[in-house]
């Protein structure tokens, strides 16, 4: 199948927000938001979530669409703006629809990513935080160019009765990452 990345605009608003509900509702241990908390928020709460900032952009959503047309995956990075932190950034959201796993989704939304963010002067790292639970991505971002920060965070969620552990992650931008 024939997936097209690129940049979420405030026309993808609706779509971006239907996917981001699914995810909660599909993978309620794999994020941080809830299902519950995250209805509750506006379409403009969204379309203010996916506003690119920047030339090159520091901030954004990227999208992975269908053939035809349809939003199935995201990624969603941020540079750090603060002033002592301005080599940093972090991916705050990955998902991929379940449907489409098998298109190396997350894959090329990482590759892409990298892409882009090269273009960015002075950023040298991208941290994310990974959610273990039964399907952790872990392995997956190792894979990507990731490594961990440090031990995992024991008991960092508590979904209902379920606690989730966190583990912490660094890739070192480098012209060996790009």
């Amino acid at each position: 199948m024939n997936i097209q990345i690129r940049i979420l605009t405030e026309d993808d608003a609706r779509e971006y927000r239907e996917l981001r509900l699914k995810s909660y509702q599909e993978a309620p241990l794999a994020f941080s938001e809830s299902y519950e908390d995250e209805k509750e928020r506006s379409l403009a709460d969204f379309k203010r979530e996916i506003i690119t900032r920047g030339d090159p952009p520091e901030w954004f959503v990227l999208g992975a669409f269908s053939r035809f047309g349809k939003l199935v995956g995201f990624v969603r990075f941020r540079r750090d703006l603060r002033s002592k932190a301005r080599h940093k950034s972090m991916i705050h959201a990955m998902y991929s629809d379940q449907q489409y796993r098998n298109q190396v989704i997350g894959k090329k939304l990482v590759e892409d990513l990298l892409l882009r963010v090269k273009r960015i002067a002075g950023l040298e790292q991208i941290h994310l935080w990974v959610l273990h639970s039964t399907n952790s991505a872990s392995e997956f971002y190792k894979k990507c160019g990731f490594e961990s920060q440090g031990p995992v965070i024991k008991k960092d969620l508590k979904v209902g009765n379920v606690y989730v552990d966190a583990e912490y992650m660094v890739m070192h931008l480098s012209k060996d990452n790009l």
